[in-house]
This record gives C-alpha cells, sequence and structure tokens, in this order.
C-alpha cells in the first residue's frame, strides 16, 4: 500500500492549530511563542510524526511518574548505536494547549535547563536566547539547532501558516468575561461608550442592545478588569467597581451596575412632586432640635444634582435625603430647600434615632435622582451610595452567629480569617488564637482594601492613615488599649445614646468570643485609622446611636 502524502496545507494546518495554544502559553509563563512552533515544525515534520489520537506534540513518554492517559505504540530507538523497534507508552493530552503546557512543565522541573539558563529573565521570551540555552543544556545533540530553529521560524511556510492564524485569531479559544451594565432602575445601558483595562492594556468600546460586553481573558492574566462607562451629559468617565479575574482561570457573567450616570429619562418623573413635601417651600426647614445633628440649608439651582450638591458639601448624597426625607427614586427641584449636615471639627453629637440606626449607610445600594438641567430639561442621576464596604462584610459575619467553638474542632469561618494574615501554620489552624485582627483582615480585604497582613491587633497603630484629628469615624479600625495593657482592634459603628462609649462591631468579642456589636468606653481608644485610599466624608463622623448586643468588650473577653 502506497504511503499517503503529506501535503503542504497539512503543515500549514498544523501550524495554525498550534499558534493560539502557543500564545497561550506563552502569555502564562513568558516564553517564546515563536520558539515552541519552530520546534514543533523541526522535531515532528511539520505535524507529520505527531502520534496519533495524543495530541502529544513533542512525543513524551509516559514515564514511571506520569498519572494522566497514556497510549502504547511501536516506535524505533536507538540503543547501543543500533536502531531497533520497541514498544513504548506515550503520554496521552486532552487538548494541544494541554500538551504545550507540559512541555513548559517537564523543562521546567529538569534542573540541567535551568542550569543552562532557560528561564534565566533576560533568556524568558528571546527566540535566539531560548534556543541557545536548549542546545547548552543538551536538548539536541544536532551542532546547527540553533541555527535549524532560526531558518524553520524565518521560512516562507511558517510565515503564510502565523498570517493565517492570526487572521482567524484566538478569541474562541479564551475565557470571556461577559459583562452587563445597568443603570440604577435596572434598565440595561445599550450603545454606550466603556473604557476596558486589564492591567497596562486598555481599549474603548460600545455596549451592545442588552447593554453588554464580552472581554477576551489571556492565560497569565492576574489583573482585574477595570471598567469606565462614559456620561455623555457631564462628558465625562464614571469608574465601575472592578471584576475579578477567577483563579483558575475561567469564563464568567457578571452584571454591574454604573454609578453616578446621567441618562435620558420620560418626563413624567419629573413633574411629581418631591417625596419630602412641597416642590418649592417658602420658607427653610425648621431648625432641628437640640441633641440632632447642626445643620445648614440649601436652595437648589437650576442644573444642579443631588450628587454635586453632597459634593460641595463634603457629605454623601444618601446623607442629605436621609436628613430631608426623600425617598428613592429622588425628586429634587429648583428653588427646593435642603437641610446640608455640619459637622464642626468633625466632633458632631450624637443623631436622634429619626436619622436612622447608621447600618444602612454602609450596605452598598443605588439610587436614581429626578432634576432639572439648565435648559430646565428633564435628566436622570444614577448614584452609587456605600460607607466602609468591609462593614458589609463584618455585618454578614455578625448574622452567620460566627464564634469560638468551645473544645478541639474549630470554627472555619475564624480559620478563613487567618488566611489573611502570616500567622504560623500552628497558631492559624485554631480558633483558641486571639482572632480580632485577623477578622478586621479579611473584612478588609474581602472589600478590596489592603489591612495588615498581621493577626497582632497592634499592627493597626500605624497602618493606613488616621481619621480626621483620630476623632472616630464610621468604619475606621479602633486600636484598643485596655487597662491591664493588652490591645484589642473593631471597627467602629457606632456610639450609644450618651455618647461616652463606642459602639463597635468586631470579631473576638463578648463572653462567647464572637463577632458582636459591643460598647467600649472611647478613653480605651489608642487610635482610629482609616485604608490609605479610603474616601471619607464628613457625615462619616457624625457616629449615630447603635445599640450593643450585651456582649461585653473587655481585656478577658477578647484574650
Amino acid at each position: 500500500m502506497t504511503k499517503e502524502t503529506y501535503t503542504y496545507e497539512q503543515k500549514l494546518a498544523f501550524i495554525r492549530q498550534l499558534y493560539c495554544p502557543a500564545r497561550a502559553v506563552a502569555a502564562e509563563t513568558g516564553c517564546s511563542w515563536e520558539l515552541i512552533l519552530a520546534q514543533a515544525a523541526q522535531e515532528t515534520g511539520w505535524g507529520e510524526k505527531v502520534l496519533p489520537g495524543t495530541n502529544n506534540i513533542f512525543n513524551i513518554k509516559a514515564s514511571a511518574g506520569w498519572d494522566g492517559e497514556s497510549k502504547v505504540f511501536h516506535v524505533w530507538e536507538k540503543v547501543g548505536g543500533k536502531k531497533i523497534w520497541v514498544d513504548s507508552p506515550f503520554r496521552v493530552y486532552p487538548t494541544v494547549l494541554a500538551s504545550l503546557k507540559d512541555r513548559t512543565k517537564f523543562l521546567k522541573s529538569n534542573p540541567i535547563y535551568t542550569k543552562a539558563g532557560l528561564f534565566d529573565k533576560d533568556t524568558v521570551g528571546d527566540f535566539a536566547k531560548e534556543a541557545a540555552a536548549l542546545k547548552k543544556a543538551g536538548y539536541a545533540t544536532d551542532e546547527n539547532y540553533v541555527q535549524a530553529l532560526k531558518d524553520v521560524w524565518n521560512g516562507r511556510t511558517m510565515r503564510r501558516a502565523v498570517a493565517a492564524a492570526q487572521k482567524q485569531g484566538c478569541g474562541a479559544q479564551l475565557p470571556v468575561a461577559e459583562i452587563l451594565l445597568k443603570d440604577g432602575a435596572k434598565a440595561a445601558l445599550a450603545n454606550t461608550k466603556v473604557s476596558v483595562a486589564v492591567g497596562p492594556r486598555s481599549t474603548e468600546t460600545v455596549t451592545d442592545a442588552q447593554g453588554a460586553i464580552a472581554v477576551r481573558i489571556a492565560p497569565g492574566t492576574t489583573d482585574n478588569i477595570v471598567l469606565k462607562v462614559f456620561d455623555a451629559i457631564r462628558k465625562e468617565w464614571a469608574e465601575l467597581e472592578p471584576v475579578v479575574i477567577p483563579d483558575p482561570l475561567k469564563s464568567l457573567t457578571v452584571t454591574l451596575l454604573a454609578p453616578t450616570v446621567l441618562v435620558p429619562t420620560s418626563t413624567r418623573v419629573h413633574d411629581k412632586p418631591p417625596a419630602s413635601g412641597p416642590a418649592r417651600p417658602a420658607v427653610a426647614p425648621a431648625v432641628p432640635a437640640p441633641g440632632t445633628v447642626k445643620t445648614t440649608t440649601h436652595t437648589i439651582a437650576r442644573g444642579e444634582t443631588l450628587s454635586s450638591i453632597a459634593a460641595h458639601y463634603k457629605v454623601r448624597y444618601k446623607t442629605i435625603a436621609d436628613l430631608n426625607g426623600i425617598r428613592s427614586p429622588y425628586v429634587i427641584r429648583p428653588d427646593q430647600v435642603l437641610r446640608i449636615p455640619v459637622v464642626d471639627g468633625h466632633d458632631a453629637a450624637p443623631a436622634t434615632a429619626a436619622a436612622g440606626s447608621g447600618f444602612d449607610d454602609f450596605l452598598s445600594a443605588l439610587h436614581v435622582a429626578y432634576f432639572r438641567d439648565e435648559a430646565d430639561k428633564p435628566r436622570t442621576e444614577v448614584m452609587a451610595s456605600v460607607k466602609a464596604p468591609w462593614m458589609k462584610v463584618a455585618e454578614e459575619e455578625f448574622k452567620a452567629k460566627v464564634k469560638r467553638v468551645p473544645g478541639r474542632a474549630a470554627n472555619p469561618h475564624i480559620i478563613e480569617y487567618f488566611k489573611e494574615t502570616s500567622l504560623n501554620k500552628k497558631d492559624a489552624s485554631t480558633d483558641e488564637t486571639a482572632w480580632c485582627a485577623a477578622f478586621c483582615n479579611w473584612c478588609l480585604v474581602k472589600a478590596g482594601y489592603q489591612g495588615t497582613h498581621d493577626a497582632l491587633a497592634a499592627s493597626f497603630r500605624n497602618w493606613g492613615r488616621a481619621t480626621r484629628g483620630n476623632k472616630p469615624a464610621l468604619g475606621a479600625v479602633a486600636l484598643i488599649r485596655f487597662p491591664d495593657g493588652r490591645h484589642h482592634v473593631t471597627f467602629v459603628a457606632g456610639r450609644d445614646k450618651a455618647g461616652v462609649r463606642l459602639a463597635t462591631l468586631g470579631g473576638n468579642q463578648g463572653n462567647n468570643s464572637a463577632v458582636t456589636h459591643s460598647h467600649v468606653p472611647t478613653a480605651w481608644v489608642v487610635c482610629y485609622r482609616y485604608p490609605g485610599n479610603y474616601p471619607d466624608y464628613d457625615d462619616d463622623y457624625i457616629l449615630h446611636d447603635v445599640k450593643a448586643d450585651g456582649a461585653p468588650l473587655t481585656a478577658a473577653t477578647t484574650h
């Protein structure tokens, strides 16, 4: 029987098949994808000698340490200078990508190639240097091995195959992050300009009719996907929460809500009177009673938005809305008079119960505000409100009733907290170890902020930055020094009714060593610290009356 001729088109197809997997391995390891293709072509006769049904591009044998699938082939080898036929098992890979990854793993695990400098910083990614390092390590006996690889790479066949592969693209082989963008009313942001950045690379695109974009994720990518939505009315970009790339890498679908973006809307909702009362009150609101938050007044001008007013007074828009009894969807009008909180010296008296418990302030929320621009045209503003987002994480652990487990068993929640610290393995494996600092670190990291990575409470003394004037503020980390000299860390949640004791939300508190709401004398607090990149506002320093669980906060109950 005449052997079927291996055609030129098959050679081209072989390289096209390898191109995207080679680029993926190169993106993950930094190695030269050009060299991978040249080696594969040189050593397999452009794919003709690849063992059928194996995806084993470099014909690697199934050694004793191989635990994957294998297949036996009748092949020839040189033994003692003579050519003999033997039955040998070879590795079988589920994909070509798996084969190329195993090649890199094989080279990295062999000290011969490391010593030859194959993975040196100035070698990785350089075609000629990698080839020379392989030759130096004895990968091939041919004295002209490096030049032979260069000739293959620079040849017409390789150039044609690579050009065809690049024209085809690799998108279909890479994981996809499908991102759906919506406004505060949960409507799709269709045909909206979006900026997408992953590490140093960025681009601009436009969402489809469903408000969606698709981002291909290259292997080895560890940076988050950072997105911004263009506000066509304000002519500025609004940043969204970053999309975390999963590890291990896989496709995902996420929905993001755009903060503080102006979008077109119906005029009907603008004609409704504001929820707080008449559209244009004849007189300013009454001065609040003693013991409540001190306020000033602001008359809304045409074109002002709720977020612009809040920014002017350095408070959050939700604080203004709550103080004026406005409920979402907010309606504001020109000439409407608003009460604005004032924090003199950032040491305001505690708010009354009418202002709420304060815990709503650190829960993520999106609101819609309707207003009129300078031309008296209706506009809609979509805004995101959140204070100290790590407090939401802490509150969820409180609702989960996390506490120390008596006996030898350990609460898995607490063991998880220790993973955000550098505590030694033994102490981090038991909930008998004091875990207040681990809890604070864990909550901060979960909210996207950096902690101290230390299980000692005192590690927070110089962490981040001090609050203004070292005053208590919502969500600040409070470092406590008990009369006996021992330390504890917790989050500021508010004050007691009298305003002399701090309301806290923290871990390893109370008789049960749990996540609790407790009170502590302010005199015991050494310092109040915020993450260095957290944008605090004046109203962070207006602390509400927050009740405790009855859980004592003392040196004995926290150690």
